[in-house]
This record gives structure tokens, sequence and C-alpha cells, in this order.
């Protein structure tokens, strides 16, 4: 007993340095208004990016012999450098994997630390959590995560597209299987707060053993009922065989709650997605429990990076949907500085570090620091896993009565009954915990924004691959931040784990409402290699800019099967190697000199574009266009 209270304690003293903590609110205020411009912090930033990297991109284009660019052009670039961009999608490991060897090659090209902006979404979201853990350093990328051991212990690997879990997921029930849930409340647990509270009594409880080795409690209740759920009778028999003991399950879930603990100690709302960011951040192979002065709080991780300091990394965005009043499309973002939406319902940012504060009418109330922890944020932007267990729970429906009542109890440990995920509305005053909750709302009742982003105290995010959003595009694309390049990397799950162009076309869709107009490819024959899209030199509606070129590569057969399942979350080595080789070839079309040349126009066109005089490119790159460009 005295050695598992003497740990207890520990974990909850170490919780408490990291959970959110009351501050004094500045004098300065908390909320912008993002009328015409990106926040001052960013526009700094950026600036004193430009004079630390531009000459990276130099660099770059001397290296290409066949382009053959001259001293005059070289000074033009330096003048009025390109501005680009790095949107990463969904797509669990896969997309981590895949995305970590792209990046790794745009490195290797000099171009990765000389562009902006990198935005991940889900599997996109978690190289961001890499690099900032690696402190930018992109060589170092995933020496800190375990791939052989399972993100969330107990529930099964299988294969899926993201398309159906979302689909799937949301679909009504009979009114008898409601009937037949409502019979068996008595023996399930059928919301998180009952999770929680099992899980606060069993965490709380005496540990001993028997001798035969078996686990005993003095108060068996919790012990009992959390067997029951992780491991149902004749249920997940292929996942029973996976975890070595049923300690295993227990203790691991156990650590996860302690840690999320404290912040439920200082009062805010836990949802599963608290569960989600603590287990997403014990797949890294560094114990941060062992150093008592760490952070993860996003904010200060990045500020305290070498590399960030020196202005030489891209600025990391963090993408995730908003779900208030069952919305769609509606995209929130996180940098190091802030936290809102460009969306024209809202365009108000909170100064990341003070997220979680009170804040009313745009006054600061109460103030906080540690909200912004690194893995809540990136477990928010991944939580169409969230989704795994609601499509399980669809599946069981259609079979027999005993499977429903067992997975059920699954179901129940994340706050998933039926009841929870089918009865959503405007006027439920009830908190839904299978989304990422954010309450305090920093945007609550801002003057002259009535709507529902602004009409409750709280906000609820998820995943954008569940409204079909899953490149993080059009954070990047706004004119505010004046890209003139944007790579996009696609390892979405349309037809066989490998991505057809369709979530790229839902975004142009989206775009077309808001009066950003791209033609999408009519016929995408061949996706293993990359399409230039927007080489015309377009102005945008009402702006002077023009729209950037979005070069968009998609994961594909380059050697090595990598449309590996989302939901697959183990990886050996040979494995990884090969996901890594694959990102590597999509980026540099199979190291192919000709497009690496190319590659040389096609950062440089808006550049040209810009001069006023008609005769600005080489024989060789209007080839170029015409090789890549679709248009």
């Amino acid at each position: 007993m005295r050695n598992f209270l003497v740990i207890f304690y520990a974990l909850l003293k170490l919780g408490l340095a990291i959970a959110p903590f009351q501050v004094q609110c500045p004098s300065s205020p908390l909320i912008r208004e993002a009328k015409y411009e990106i926040c001052p912090e960013e526009s700094v930033y950026l600036k004193k990016k430009e004079i630390k990297t531009k000459n990276r991109l130099i660099d770059f284009l001397k290296s290409l012999t066949e382009a053959k660019f001259n001293s005059k052009f070289y000074k033009r670039v330096l003048k009025d450098p390109p501005k680009l961009g790095i949107a990463i999608s969904g797509g669990g490991y896969r997309s981590m994997l895949v995305g970590t060897g792209f990046i790794t090659q745009m490195n290797d090209y000099g171009l990765f630390e000389y562009s902006d902006y990198i935005a991940g979404l889900s599997g996109g979201s978690w190289i961001l959590m890499d690099l900032v853990v690696q402190n930018f350093e992109a060589n170092s990328l995933l020496q800190e995560w375990d791939l052989e051991e399972d993100l969330l212990l107990g529930i099964p690997e299988f294969d899926i597209s993201e398309e159906e879990i979302v689909t799937n997921a949301r679909k009504e029930y009979k009114d008898d299987d409601i009937r037949m849930r409502k019979r068996q409340e008595s023996t399930q647990i059928t919301n998180f707060s009952k999770f929680y509270e099992q899980m606060e009594i069993f965490a709380n409880s005496v540990e001993e053993r028997s001798e035969d080795g078996r686990i005993t409690k003095r108060n068996l209740n919790p012990l009992t009922r959390l067997k029951k759920i992780f491991f149902p009778n004749n249920t997940f028999t292929e996942a029973d065989t996976k975890i070595e003991t049923f300690k295993t399950v227990l203790d691991f879930y156990k650590n996860l709650h302690l840690k999320i603990k404290p912040k439920k100690i200082e009062g805010f709302q836990i949802s599963f997605t608290d569960y989600w960011g603590k287990a997403i951040v014990q797949r890294l192979k560094k114990n941060f429990d062992d150093d008592p002065d760490h952070t993860f709080s996003f904010s200060k991780l990045v500020h305290s990076s070498k590399k960030f300091k020196e202005y030489s990394v891209p600025i990391p965005i963090f993408v995730a949907n908003c779900k208030n009043g069952l919305l769609s499309n509606i995209i929130f973002e996180f940098t190091p500085f802030e936290f809102g939406s460009w969306d024209s319902m809202l365009r108000l940012f909170v100064k990341l570090p003070y997220l979680g504060s009170k804040i009313i009418s745009g006054k600061a109330i109460k103030c906080v620091n540690n909200f912004d922890d690194l893995g809540f944020i990136t477990a928010t932007s991944s939580s169409i896993f969230n989704n795994v267990l609601i499509f399980i729970w669809n599946l069981a429906s259609q079979s027999s009565r005993e499977a429903v009542k067992a997975l059920n109890m699954v179901m129940g440990i994340f706050g998933l009954g039926k009841e929870e995920i089918f009865s959503i509305s405007k006027e439920s005053s009830r908190l839904e915990t299978d989304y990422a909750v954010y309450q305090p709302n920093p945007f609550y009742l801002y003057p002259e924004k009535d709507n529902v982003l602004t009409n409750k105290d709280h906000l609820y995010l998820v995943d954008g691959g569940e409204d079909g959003e899953n490149i993080p595009l059009r954070t990047l694309v706004i004119p505010e931040r004046k890209l003139d390049v944007i790579f996009v990397l696609d390892s979405s799950s349309d037809i066989d784990n490998y991505p057809n162009g369709s979530k790229l076309k839902k975004i142009f869709e989206k775009l077309d409402e808001e009066n950003v107009h791209y033609q999408f490819p009519k016929n995408i024959r061949a996706l293993t290699r990359p399409v230039v899209i927007g080489c015309n030199a377009t102005k945008r509606s009402g702006h002077d800019s023009f729209l950037p070129i979005i070069v968009y590569h998609a994961n594909a057969y380059h050697g090595y099967v990598s449309n590996t399942s989302t939901f697959k979350i183990t990886y050996n080595q040979s494995e990884v190697n090969n996901m890594l080789l694959t990102g590597r070839k999509v980026f540099s079309n199979d190291y192919d000199p000709h497009y690496k040349n190319c590659l040389g126009c096609i950062l440089t066109k808006r550049t040209m574009d810009r001069l006023p005089r008609k005769k600005k490119f080489s024989p060789f790159c209007l080839q170029c266009f015409k090789d890549y460009c679709y248009s």
C-alpha cells in the first residue's frame, strides 16, 4: 500500500505541475479581432524568418543544373522571395510515416526550414507534435516514438477507411435497439462521468497480490466492472491475446487517469480526448514523468525551442473542426501564438497561453496558463479515433443481443453509449464528452457575434476528417498569410487506403463558397506523380494578391504497398523504413532530376508573375509548366 501511495502522490504532484493553473490577467486584451491581418507575433516571426532563411532557397536553385537560372534571376528572388506552406493530411500512422519521409526529403532539398508554415490534422498533427518534441529537428523525427506498442491498449487493430468510420458512426439506431439498451443500463457503465468515477475508485484502491500472483482489491466492485469492460466474455478474443495480462490494460488506463486527474481537480471538464491525448504522449519513448520541470504547453514548448527562437523553422498549425450546434466544416486552428477561427462567423482569436481562461464579452475574468497541452491539442485534431469506437458499436448493433451487451460496456468507458452519441441537440445542456471540450469558451458572448460559436460557454472540437475535410489546406489559403506555393500531402483512404483526390475536390468546393476558385483536374489518371494546380496567375477576388499554387502529392505505390489501414496501430522497423522511403519518393517524384529542376520554376513562378513585363520565364520553365501544371 505504501509503495502504491508513493507512486500515486508522485504522479499527482507531477500532474499538478503540468495542469492548467491560475495566473494574473495581463492588462492588454486577450482576444484579437482578425479583420485583415495575421497576429503581430506571427507577422514579426515571418519577417525575421525571411531574413534568416531566404538564402536557403537560392542554394536550392543554384543546385539545379538543368534550369540554368542566372544572377539576375537570383537577385529578383532575393528581393521578392516566394512564401511556402505545407499541408499534411490525416490518415493515422500511415500519414505520419509517409509524411515524415516527405518532410525529410524536403529537408534534404533545403526547403523544409525555408517554408513559412506546416499545417496538420489527425495523423498529420502527430508529425507536428513530433516536430515540437524534437525541437524542429527534421532528421530526428520518430526517434522518440514507440511504434511497436499499441496506441490504446484493449482496442483491436482492424482495417477500415476513415470515410466508412465517419459515415457509419452516426447512423441512427432502431427504436427496439434503444429499448434493449435501456433494459441493460443497470449492468453497464453508460456514460463518461460514470467511467471517470470508476477509474477514480480503481486508481485509489489498495493493490494487493494473492499467493498465485493474481491482483486482488479491497474494493472488488470497480475491478470487476473494469474487467467486464476490457475483457467481456467471448468478445475481442484477438485483443485478449495481444494483451499479456489484465493488469497491463488496467495499469495503462490507471496511469492515464492519474495524469488527467489534476485537470479535473482544477475544475475543467474532462472528455475522452483528454485520455486520448495522454495515450499519444505515452507512445513517446522518453519518460517525461521523470522531469518535474517539463511542460507540455504547446506555446511554451515552441517558444523555448532553439530553432524557433532563431526564426529558422516553419510555424506549426494544428487544425480541428467545430461541432457547436452540429456545425460542419468550420475550421479552428492552434498556432504557437493564438487559437481561433478565420471563418466569417467568428474571425476571433485568443492568445494561446491563455486558452482555458474565463473570458466573457471579450473581458478576462480569470486567467490560466498550461491549458494548451500539446497532447490534448494533438488528440483534438486526431479525434477520428473516437469514431472507431462508435463504428464498432454500430457493427455490434447488427449482431446478437449478447454481443451488443458486451460491446456496450466497451463503448461505455468512453462515454459513447447510444443515447450519448445520437441525441445531441442544440438545446442540450449536457456536455458531450465524445468531443474535445474546450470550456470556458474564450469567445463567449463576444459583442456583435451572436451565433452558435459565441452563445455557449464551451466549444466542441473534432478531427477535420469527420467533415470529410481531411487536408488542412484552407487554413493556409487565406489571403492574410500571402502564400505563393502550398505543398499538399494527401494520405487519405479513399480507395483501398489510397487517396483519389476526392478530399481535395471537397475542399475546392468549400473554397468556391468563399469565392476562392481552383479548377479540379477532371480526370486524374495517376496519382503517382505531383499535380500542380493553379499555375495561372489568378488574382484573389477582392484582393491584389495571387492565389497560391498548390502542388498536390498523393500517397501511392512507389515500390512498396503503403496503403496500410488508418487504424493500424503498430509498425515494425522494416515497415517504418519502407513507409518513410515512400514519403521521400512521393515528394521527389521518385528522385526524378528533371522534376527537381522544374520545382525551381514552380516555386518561383509567383515571384516572376509579380513582375510587370510579359517575357518572364525561360523556355525550360515554360516546358515544365506544360509537363506538370493543371490550370
